[in-house]
């Protein structure tokens, strides 16, 4: 992946569009404007074909935007960098290209930065059924991620309310950390999808299929000095496990790159109605996940396995009667991920090295379920645009963990409850200038326990105990349970141009938790500058 060559692109697609009739001068905000189709939010592609504007001077929306953002504090997961800078290009659009065809893409580039990081070795390990993390304060320090992504829908209607619709997105992305221990990631992660709807009388019915795969790949290396031995926690959950080091044979041995395989089988179904100015609808899904670490051959291991299930539905209500728009949705997701270590021993025989598999140990049970529920009020629209907007969202996140490594186990269960409000006044002005002013605050709590040790039986005189890391266990817990306060503002800025409506934008935000004991600060803030153009 080429930095130089990825911003190149980005850069001909913005001026390109000055070549493009004049669209942008009868809306005045991207997101806002595909607000009034509701089904665009739906992950069936065939739901596309609803972008039906009654203007045709809006039959092609487009949006491109450079943003550069900073964030600093120690109120975030342990993976994230106390200190950190990003960049990122992107352009958006949809289009209806003809009576039955309409298109939907986005195209992104970023580069990240931080320093003073370390914990987890994985880009995202939320995703993980399991964990490496680095055990020592010590050896943090500067890391680097760089990532592309493409985004595709096409929806075609057929006949008779009947509509196809397929998707496509894909992700690649390489990350590395610049101090001993060292370690280099590389992503892919491919997704598509193919949908169905019908339609007849409002009332509108669907399906989808997706397939996924994502790859990960880990190298680990050690530069600086050799006389020191680094070692990372192989971590079930809740920072219980065992330790292992680069110089093994094991999960972070650094002789040859260590990929993790993720595949992914999902179903989802759609149902919506619509009657005048009101829609009410309904989408829910269902997603069966299984892969490994490692790899089956006689020079490397296949060490762990892990399958799971995740299923999550969705429901909205809106009224939209073109001058006022309200909505309210609300969502339920569960999943749930196994992983199971491989016992397995290295034969040589006749001078030929082979490796024998035996059963399955399972080291970890996770489950992540999330409830949510949002209103949104509008009103006072004009050009697609609301003069005044409110939005509220209560979220209720709970995680269970339970990490073996028999005869001992680890149980840990979380959950936080946060609400947030948000209110926007937009200006209208004479000279066809908009100007923009957001305003944010939001409160969370939460709870749990953070560990509760036990044995399955009596253990041996002889048997291992796990190793375990409280004070990053105690981080970790902090962060996804403290009491907090959000703040955030943000101020825009839109001018007609020719043929583009160009902004600007400044945004920051501040979190402040409270009654912190583990974590080296309570707070996180973020400021972002970005500018963009509407065609």
């Amino acid at each position: 992946m080429r930095k130089n060559n990825s911003l190149t692109y980005l850069i001909t697609v913005i001026l390109l569009t000055t070549f493009l009739p004049a669209l942008a001068q009868t809306w005045l905000d991207y997101d806002q404007t595909l607000m009034h189709f509701p089904l665009l939010q739906s992950r069936n592609a065939a739901s596309l074909t609803t972008f039906n504007p009654v203007d045709s001077t809006q039959f092609l929306l487009g949006d491109t935007r450079l943003t550069m953002s900073t964030a600093h504090g120690h109120l975030a997961a342990a993976h994230v960098a106390p200190h950190a800078w990003n960049a990122q290009a992107q352009v958006r659009s949809i289009y209806r290209m003809s009576r039955r065809v309409v298109v939907k893409g986005s195209m992104d580039y970023s580069y990240g930065w931080g320093k003073n990081a370390g914990g987890s070795v994985w880009i995202a390990p939320e995703r993980m059924p399991f964990d490496i993390t680095e055990t020592d304060d010590s050896t943090r320090g500067k890391i680097s991620l760089e990532c592309y992504h493409l985004n595709s829908g096409l929806g075609v209607e057929v006949g008779h309310g009947v509509s196809l619709g397929a998707t496509f997105d894909y992700t690649t992305a390489s990350g590395a950390k610049k101090k001993d221990p060292r370690h280099v990631n590389s992503l892919m992660n491919c997704e598509v999808g193919m949908g169905l709807t019908w339609h007849i009388k409002g009332l509108t019915i669907g399906g989808n299929y997706l397939f996924g795969r994502t790859t990960e790949g880990l190298k680990f290396s050690t530069f600086g000095r050799t006389d020191r031995v680094y070692h990372y926690l192989i971590d079930h959950g809740a920072y219980f496990g065992r330790e292992e080091s680069t110089d093994g044979n094991g999960y972070v041995s650094d002789d040859n790159e260590r990929p993790l395989l993720d595949i992914r089988h999902g179903l989802s179904a759609l149902a919506t109605y619509q009657h005048g100015a009101w829609t009410w609808g309904i989408e829910g899904g269902w997603t069966h996940r299984h892969g490994h670490y490692g790899l089956e051959s006689p020079s490397m291991i296949d060490f762990n396995r892990h399958s799971g299930d995740a299923w999550d539905i969705r429901s909205w209500w809106q009224h939209d009667d073109g001058t006022s728009m309200q909505r309210v949705s609300l969502s339920y997701s569960h999943q749930g991920v196994k992983d199971h270590e491989r016992t397995y021993r290295i034969i040589t025989d006749h001078g030929v090295t082979d490796t024998r598999y035996y059963d399955d140990r399972l080291m970890g049970k996770h489950q992540y379920n999330v409830l949510a529920a949002s209103a949104d009020l509008r009103w006072g629209i004009k050009r697609q645009l609301a003069t005044w907007q409110l939005q509220a969202t209560l979220t209720h996140n709970r995680r269970n963990i339970t990490a073996s490594l028999y005869p001992f186990y680890r149980q840990q269960l979380t959950r936080l409850t946060e609400f947030t409000l948000q209110g926007t006044r937009n200006w209208l002005m004479t000279n066809d200038q908009v100007w923009s002013l957001k305003l944010q605050a939001g409160w969370a709590t939460g709870g749990g326990t953070a560990w509760r040790d036990g044995t399955y039986q009596a253990p041996a005189a002889d048997a291992s105990a796990p190793r375990e890391y409280t004070l990053y266990l105690m981080r970790q817990y902090e962060y996804q349970t403290a009491r907090r306060l959000l703040a955030a503002a943000q101020v825009r800025l839109s001018i007609p141009v020719a043929h583009l409506r160009l902004y600007a934008e400044a945004g920051y935000s501040y979190r402040q938790a409270f009654n912190i004991d583990y974590l080296e600060n309570g707070y996180r803030h973020q400021a972002a500058l970005a500018v963009g153009c509407l065609f």
